[in-house]
């Protein structure tokens, strides 16, 4: 049984569920309405025939009424989680992008300079991490982007494979974790746990804790004597204990800082961030990376979803000062400072590992989201990565955001032939080919299988000039711009790191004498280095006849085209030998232009 027919299987079975909860989620509710109403002519009842059992009757529906919330609550929830778990099978089943919590723009930042994220649209709206990301949690958006877009060494690739895989067929896993990431919040705001995470917790004294609580008692203590038989002696001591209560408060005021109550801030970020951490309670990993980040989670035989637990009941706790009842008696045993006083104690003692607890859960998230882009995609092969090289063999390589309609190409580079020229008409494919590499390449480095029948490269960094343009703001040309990322693939191959360069439209910006003296150039440095490939794209006849007859390390290929009945249709296949032809008349003329028959010629 293929993804499609599990997730289709799975998508109606969650489908199902969540028809069963919201039924039954109506019919509780309509329950406790009536029961409401039956509950106030019995306590009318109750109060009229045995008025000595009224304040029991109520005692026992305040009860009754807690514990229908708590169920009411309850099938509100499962409801929600089986609507949510329809969201994730929708998208192998029906095509539909999959609504995450953190796939905003504005969470990820990548910089204008960086060597090819923007060129093979890592980061743009709909681009591949978008496509890839399942994350809910700002640091799991960020750690997918980065295993993206930094290049990785061969034995970091390979154990990163190692984890995709072992989470590849664990479904349930990546749905449960999918499911509570998506439930309450928006996204969970990691940034704040961590910035509070990070201030200094509030240093009180340590007898002002002990001094709080005894008299807190002594309060309750003599507050219950008194009731019992009031004195005027245990009057006075209840008033002597207030009156000590009063200075400690006050005394206490210099601890009640903004620390203290920007926790209420956090609470509902730690509270979504501990059902993610219970989802991995008791999982039992083989791959390194994630045993490593397994162990994260359980520091000095204790699990951070208990540590987390007992923070958010601290937090409930604080807010209960802004019940009214809390209000009314809280003050008389120090109910806000003791509270504070507890939230300080739990960041002395734990905080300092919440922001190791969040980078764990993120790293989790982007494991899941590339493990689940495997499991939906079982004819993508994962790369072999070889450690002699530099190579990049692909049988079969095809861009995996198009759709099934896509041609699939082969790329062949290696020390031997490290340079291809690609030409052919304008829209005929050459972009797409550099695109399809340079995220392959990509996928490569975060451990996710690649679009192809086998793929085997060597570890590489990459360079690429795809997307240059002319910008008014920093009064950069378009030639200004590809001779940046030109200066970036000089530093790359001089330093010595091995590098794939992509350059589409080698050198487009200036005239045509300059355009093949840069590209032949440039083209001549890179067969000079022993770890660089490059693939470039080029419309200059002379720059492919150069290559046609130049170095026989350099190989030629073209994309074609071809004019019938008024319109243009490509192949999209790659071609061995340079281009003879281009289509920009044709399209000329398709624009309107009035082309005669006789062309002007660059000679006369």
């Amino acid at each position: 049984m293929g993804p499609v027919e599990i997730c289709k299987q799975r998508l109606e079975s969650r489908h199902s569920e969540y028809r069963h909860w919201k039924q039954r989620h109506r019919w509780f509710g309509n329950a406790r309405l009536a029961a409401a109403g039956l509950s106030l002519l019995g306590l009318w009842w109750v109060e009229s025939t045995f008025p000595s059992l009224t304040w029991w009757a109520v005692g026992l529906l305040v009860v009754a009424f807690l514990a229908s919330s708590k169920v009411f609550s309850r099938l509100e929830d499962l409801r929600r989680s089986a609507g949510i778990a329809m969201m994730f099978y929708a998208t192998p089943v029906m095509g539909e992008k999959r609504k995450t919590a953190s796939s905003q723009s504005d969470a990820l930042t990548l910089p204008e300079e960086h060597p090819y994220a923007r060129d093979v649209d890592l980061a743009e709206d709909g681009g591949l991490i978008d496509f890839l990301n399942l994350g809910s949690t700002q640091d799991g958006l960020l750690i997918l982007s980065n295993m993206l877009a930094k290049p990785a060494s061969r034995e970091e690739i390979i154990e990163r494979q190692a984890a995709v895989k072992e989470l590849k067929s664990q479904l349930d896993l990546r749905e449960r974790l999918f499911v509570e990431g998506s439930k309450k919040l928006p996204y969970i705001r990691t940034d704040l746990l961590k910035s509070w995470a990070e201030k200094q917790p509030v240093a009180a004294p340590k007898w002002f804790p002990a001094s709080c609580f005894a008299l807190s008692v002594a309060f309750v203590v003599q507050a219950v004597l008194v009731a019992l038989g009031p004195t005027p002696a245990g009057l006075l001591a209840l008033v002597g204990i207030l009156l000590a209560e009063l200075v400690l408060w006050k005394f206490g005021q210099r601890y009640l800082t903004m620390q203290v109550v920007t926790s209420e801030g956090i609470h509902h970020d730690c509270n979504e961030l501990r059902s993610l951490v219970k989802v991995l309670d008791g999982q039992e990993f083989h791959s390194r990376n994630l045993r490593e980040l397994s162990n994260d989670l359980r520091r000095d035989g204790r699990r951070a979803s208990q540590l987390l637990r007992g923070f958010c009941r601290l937090v409930s706790l604080f807010e209960q000062r802004h019940n009214q009842i809390v209000g009314m008696f809280g003050p008389l045993v120090l109910y806000q400072t003791q509270a504070a006083l507890a939230l300080e104690r739990w960041r002395v003692a734990h905080a300092h590992q919440l922001p190791q607890w969040i980078d764990a859960i993120g790293a989790f998230e982007a494991y899941s989201s590339i493990s689940c882009f495997a499991f939906e995609h079982p004819l993508y092969s994962f790369p072999s990565v070889v450690e002699e090289g530099p190579v990049l063999k692909a049988e079969g390589l095809a861009h995996p955001l198009l759709g099934e309609e896509a041609v699939a190409n082969d790329v062949d580079l290696d020390r031997g032939h490290p340079v291809l020229v690609v030409s052919g008409a304008n829209m005929a494919g050459k972009s797409t080919l550099l695109r399809t590499i340079g995220t392959s390449v990509a996928l490569t480095y975060a451990g996710a299988p690649v679009r192809a029948l086998s793929m085997t490269i060597s570890a590489m960094d990459v360079v690429a000039s795809i997307r240059v343009k002319d910008s008014l703001q920093r009064g950069e040309s378009r030639f200004a711009a590809e001779l940046n990322r030109i200066r970036l693939v000089l530093e790359s191959i001089r330093s010595g790191h091995p590098t794939l360069v992509l350059i589409d439209e080698l050198f487009a910006g200036t005239n045509s004498y300059d355009r093949y003296a840069g590209a032949v150039v440039l083209a001549e440095f890179l067969l000079g280095s022993d770890s660089s490939l490059a693939v470039l794209s080029t419309h200059d006849r002379n720059v492919t006849r150069w290559a046609e007859e130049g170095p026989a390390r350099v190989t030629n290929a073209h994309f074609r085209d071809v004019f019938s009945d008024g319109e243009m249709h490509f192949d999209y296949r790659l071609h061995q030998g340079p281009a003879m032809r281009g289509n920009a008349i044709e399209l000329m003329k398709q624009a309107g232009m009035p082309m005669p028959e006789t062309l002007p010629s660059p000679e006369a």
